[in-house]
C-alpha cells in the first residue's frame, strides 16, 4: 500500500475513532444524567417524607409508619438503580479511555505518515529539479540551449 493510500486509510480510521469517542461520550453523559436524576428523586423523596412526618396530624400518624416504610423501600430501589447506573458508567468510561488511547495512537501514526508523504513529495520535487538541471546542462553542452 502506497503512502498516500495509507494516509487516506488513516484519515478514515481517525474519523471513525473520533465518531466512536463521541458516541461513547454521549452514552456516558446519559448515564451520568440518569445517576443525577436518580439522586434527585431520592433527595426529593427523603424531603417529602420529612415534610409528611412533620406535617402529620393525630389522624394521619397511624399511617405514617407504613408511608415511611414504603419510602424506605423506594429509596433502596433508587439506590440499587443508582449503583447499577454507576457501574455501567464505569464500564463506559473505561471504553471511552480505551477509545481515547486508540485515537491518540492513530493520530501519532497519521502524523508520522503525513511527514513521510511530505518527505516523499520533497524528494520527488528535488528529483524533478535535478532532471531538469541535467536536461538544461545537456542542451547547453550540445549548443541547443543558450539561456
Amino acid at each position: 500500500m502506497g503512502l498516500r493510500d495509507r494516509l487516506a486509510a488513516l484519515h478514515l480510521i481517525d474519523r471513525v475513532k473520533q465518531h466512536e469517542m463521541e458516541t461513547i461520550g454521549a452514552s456516558l453523559a446519559e448515564l451520568r444524567a440518569t445517576e443525577k436524576a436518580l439522586e434527585d428523586q431520592s433527595t426529593k423523596l427523603h424531603d417529602d417524607a420529612l415534610r409528611e412526618a412533620a406535617d402529620s396530624t393525630e389522624d394521619t400518624r397511624i399511617f405514617l409508619p407504613a408511608y415511611l416504610n414504603s419510602v424506605e423501600i423506594r429509596q433502596q430501589g433508587l439506590a440499587e438503580e443508582r449503583a447499577a447506573a454507576a457501574e455501567q458508567a464505569a464500564l463506559v468510561e473505561e471504553r471511552l479511555f480505551d477509545a481515547f488511547r486508540e485515537t491518540k495512537t492513530t493520530e501519532q501514526i497519521l502524523q508520522r505518515v503525513k511527514k513521510e508523504v511530505a518527505l516523499e513529495s520533497a524528494r520527488a520535487t528535488a528529483s524533478q529539479m535535478d532532471d531538469a538541471d541535467r536536461a538544461l546542462y545537456m542542451l547547453a553542452r550540445t549548443g541547443q540551449f543558450t539561456g
